[in-house]
C-alpha cells in the first residue's frame, strides 16, 4: 500500500516547507520576499508601473495652465489625424478605381472577345 508521501514530487515537500515558512514569517520577512519576487519579473514591475501612473495620472486634476498648453496641442494632433485619415481613404478609392475597369472599355472587351470566338468557331467549322 502506497502513502502520501511516497506519490509526492521530490520537490514538493520544499515547497510546502516554503509556504509554511513565508506564512510564519514576520511582515519585514515577506516585503522583502515580495521585493526579491518583483525582481525576478520586470515586466510586471513595468505593467504595474504603468498602471500606477495612469491611476495618478486620472486622480490628479488638470491645472488651468496646462488646459491653456494641451487642448490648442490635441486640436492639432485631432485635424491632422482626421486630414491623415481623410488622404489615407481618398488614396483608397483612387487604387481601387485605377484596378476596376470602366465601364466603355468593359464592354469594348467583352464585344471582341465573342466576336473572336465566333469567327474561331466559324473558321474551325468550316476546316472540319
Amino acid at each position: 500500500m502506497s502513502t502520501a508521501s511516497s506519490n509526492a514530487k521530490p520537490g514538493a515537500a520544499n515547497q510546502n516547507a516554503s509556504a509554511s515558512e513565508r506564512q510564519n514569517a514576520t511582515p519585514t520577512a515577506r516585503a522583502r520576499q515580495t521585493v526579491e519576487g518583483i525582481g525576478d519579473n520586470p515586466v510586471a514591475l513595468l505593467a504595474g508601473g504603468v498602471a500606477l501612473g495612469v491611476l495618478v495620472g486620472v486622480l490628479l486634476p488638470r491645472a488651468a495652465r496646462e488646459r491653456e498648453l494641451l487642448d490648442p496641442l490635441g486640436r492639432t494632433l485631432a485635424q491632422r489625424v482626421s486630414a491623415a485619415a481623410q488622404a489615407a481613404k481618398e488614396a483608397g478609392r483612387q487604387e481601387i478605381d485605377s484596378l476596376i475597369p470602366d465601364r466603355d472599355s468593359t464592354k469594348e472587351r467583352v464585344t471582341a472577345l465573342f466576336g473572336n470566338v465566333i469567327e474561331a468557331a466559324k473558321t474551325g467549322g468550316q476546316k472540319a
